[in-house]
């Protein structure tokens, strides 16, 4: 904004008012009129009949009623008048304090695009702490739009006077005249500028999470687009500013499917890819992804090697040769139903696309974990480690040794050491090594104490580690409440393959009918409801399944 500071009278006067439209407008007339004219008695200037047309309240006038004619037409929820009185006041104070910020003498102009965003940004703060709804991105969006078009129609009009006005200068003057002499044409607002090209919301728009962009993308193509590529681009830009998903959206208009809906563009894709894959327990402790290019995939393996022996003189070299396996992975279908209101997934605000994201990632990273652990599998599912029966099981109820558990599955503190040293016994790679368990284990081993009192395992654990290899707690994997009984799997993660076809596919209808876990029905007309559903394709298996122990029947109760 333009170097100015307000009053204390007008500062108070700005902090107690409770107005309407009307008067919000004049208030904010008349507090830039006022800082305009205590800027040129201090600049020693001389009031110019013309500035009432160039100074900073025309811009913000013009830019106000810009904003509510487009959105009236739009059909957009406008500012409500308490929202617009504390927007207001934040743009206010982020002026002044970014003047008073500034070294005396120094006069670079200060983009009024990062004022306005860095006083959304301390509103949207203090909502956030008070537990209410956020300032939405497209009010944001529609006023540094129509503020950049005022200003950058004024600096066009600008120029055009200082070349007319150069042109008539140079057939009145001496062409002999110095063009030091020549006075340099003044442009309006010279404090105050509006990136180019919006390099305040371009710096924004990238600062964005990937969840944000995947809810927005959904929101812009299954929900306002109706599954509209050209519909969604021009929402995309309406009410997020964002051209890149506009682009992205416009892709797709030339490619459509004709069956299974639409799917979220690759920059998407992958996004939730690298997004939803680290969250999930196996991921984490090491699993690799492989791309299913046509929905499966054949990866041979070593069984067996060759072997070297000794011979003697004259006696023939048996012969021994490796023997081959073969891993096929074929993609399954994971999906989910997110049910939410409409009112939540119709709004724009960040707080709410946060949310929609969250929900929608976390089921399918409980799909994705589950079926690695115990996906049972067959044509409908993977086959997870428990269910592999090349995977060596470890039952603690039966495992004979009162050493390491007794009949009823209760663990020692050399149970753990027993399975570290099966597992290693197998020559397998011990980089990506791992446990997981349930936070009830974790609770269990945490509590292991010595005959002195001491705990055993508490300060390692305390890192994330035990026995010098990571652990990650998955309460997927359940205790029985009648019996107290668990689980726990220790192996080299490196050699769980996760085959993915094609990333996140998904589907928002505002009209459906859906069954939940408990089996009641839901109607989306009827209760205001809108469900998404999402989609993928995904296929898990074991490189190697000596890599695994699986461990049963741990009594933690």
């Amino acid at each position: 904004m333009s170097r100015y500071k307000m009053s204390s009278k007008a500062a108070r006067s700005r902090k107690s008012m409770k107005m309407g439209a009307d008067d919000l407008t004049e208030m904010v007339k008349a507090a830039v009129k006022e800082a305009l004219d205590e800027q040129k008695s201090d600049e020693g200037g001389e009031d110019d009949p013309e500035s009432k047309e160039d100074d900073l309240e025309a811009i913000l006038t013009d830019a106000i009623e810009s904003a509510n004619a487009k959105r009236k037409s739009a059909k957009a929820d406008e500012i409500g008048t308490d929202d617009a009185e504390e927007l207001v006041n934040a743009i206010l104070d982020e002026a002044d304090a970014t003047e008073d910020s500034k070294s005396d003498g120094d006069d670079s102009a200060t983009d009024l695009a990062d004022v306005i965003q860095a006083a959304v940004d301390a509103v949207n703060e203090k909502r956030k702490s008070a537990k209410a709804d956020e300032i939405g991105t497209d009010v944001v969006d529609d006023l540094m739009e129509a503020v950049s078009e005022i200003m950058g129609d004024d600096t066009a009009d600008e120029e055009a006077k200082g070349r007319k006005s150069r042109t008539a200068g140079r057939q009145t003057k001496s062409a002999r005249q110095p063009r030091a002499a020549q006075k340099a044409p003044q442009r309006k607002y010279s404090s105050i500028y509006m990136s180019s090209k919006g390099g305040n919301m371009s710096k924004q728009k990238k600062e964005i999470p990937p969840q944000i962009r995947l809810a927005r993308a959904i929101k812009c193509l299954d929900v306002w687009g109706r599954h509209d590529p050209e519909n969604a681009a021009y929402q995309a830009r309406k009410r997020y500013g964002d051209t890149d998903m506009e682009r992205e959206f416009k892709a797709l208009s030339i490619t459509s499917p004709a069956d299974g809906g639409y799917l979220i563009p690759e920059v998407y894709s992958n996004d939730v890819i690298e997004l939803l894959y680290p969250k999930t327990v196996i991921v984490e402790l090491g699993a690799q992804t492989v791309p299913l290019t046509n929905g499966n995939l054949n990866l041979p393996k070593m069984t067996a090697g060759s072997r070297a022996q000794w011979g003697g003189e004259q006696r023939k070299i048996n012969p021994s040769a490796p023997k081959f396996g073969n891993i096929k992975l074929s993609a399954k279908r994971l999906e989910a139903i997110v049910p939410q209101t409409r009112e939540l997934l119709m709004s724009t605000s960040f707080s709410a696309d946060n949310m929609f994201a969250n929900d929608l990632m976390r089921r399918m990273q409980l799909g994705l974990d589950y079926g690695g652990l115990y996906g049972t599998g067959g044509e409908f599912q993977p086959l997870g480690v428990a269910y592999n029966k090349d995977v060596q099981n470890i039952n603690a109820k039966t495992i004979g040794n009162l050493d390491l558990a007794d009949n009823t599955g209760k663990i020692t503190a050399d149970f753990p050491v027993f399975v570290r040293s099966t597992a290693l016994g197998k020559n397998i790679d011990d980089i990506k090594a791992g446990w997981t368990f349930n936070s009830m284990l974790e609770g269990y081993l945490m509590n292991l104490k010595t005959t002195t009192g001491t705990y055993i395992y508490r300060d390692e654990m305390a890192t994330g580690k035990l026995l010098g290899f990571p652990y990650k707690v998955s309460n997927q994997i359940s205790t029985n409440l009648g019996s107290g009984l668990t689980d726990l799997f220790f192996g080299n993660w490196a050699d769980l393959l996760i085959g993915d076809q094609m990333g996140l596919e998904t589907y928002t209808t505002l009209d459906g009918t859906w069954t939940d876990d408990e089996g009641a029905q839901h109607n989306a007309f009827e209760e205001n409801l809108a469900a998404t559903r999402a989609l993928m394709y995904d296929d898990i298996g074991v490189r190697h399944a000596e890599s695994f122990l699986y461990c049963k029947n741990i009594k933690v109760l």
